[in-house]
């Protein structure tokens, strides 16, 4: 009996939306041209169905090439909902310069359960259907807020439990 008791609560804890934090590796992710352009780079993160951010930091490295500023590269989250520009105000180029800020957030995530991140141009496309920017090896966004699981997840936890529950008679 105290077996099942542990296990249901197992499986209701999961269901429970975490307040939490995910570091988010995006080294290697390119800007190209202006938003929405298809030779940009989107990462997409599975949060969950309606987590919502409530802080945006970041630690990165950018480095530009040919004429194109810092300040022109931009991380545009979930549909541009919210922006951050690392190189903000530093109208030259650079190799390896090192940023890192934060800015307080509302993003709530749709059904869909993922946050995309596009990286893009703004102000000028110095490089035409070519590289603008990239973030170097070490660069990372850290997301705070609430995460709510999936239900795949939450399958994935409880099927967990039953099999430690198994295992122990």
């Amino acid at each position: 009996m105290k077996k099942t008791i542990a296990l249901a609560a197992i499986v209701a804890a999961a269901g429970l939306a975490n307040a939490d934090t995910l570091v988010i590796d995006v080294s290697g992710l390119e800007s190209w041209d202006f938003q929405g352009d298809a030779n940009n780079m989107i990462m997409s993160v599975m949060l969950g169905a309606g987590s919502t951010i409530s802080n945006i930091a970041w630690d990165v490295n950018l480095t530009t090439f040919g004429v194109s500023w810092a300040e022109e590269n931009t991380m545009g989250f979930f549909g541009n909902s919210e922006v951050v520009t690392p190189g903000f105000g530093d109208a030259f180029t650079v190799s390896n310069a090192n940023y890192s800020g934060s800015q307080a957030s509302s993003i709530v995530i749709d059904g869909s359960g993922i946050l995309d991140i596009e990286a893009y141009e703004v102000g000028f496309d110095d490089n035409i259907d070519d590289i603008d920017s990239i973030y170097e090896a070490g660069s990372t966004v850290t997301i705070s807020g609430t995460f709510v699981p999936t239900p795949g997840s939450l399958a994935v936890l409880g099927l967990g439990g039953l099999v430690a529950g198994r295992r122990r008679r």
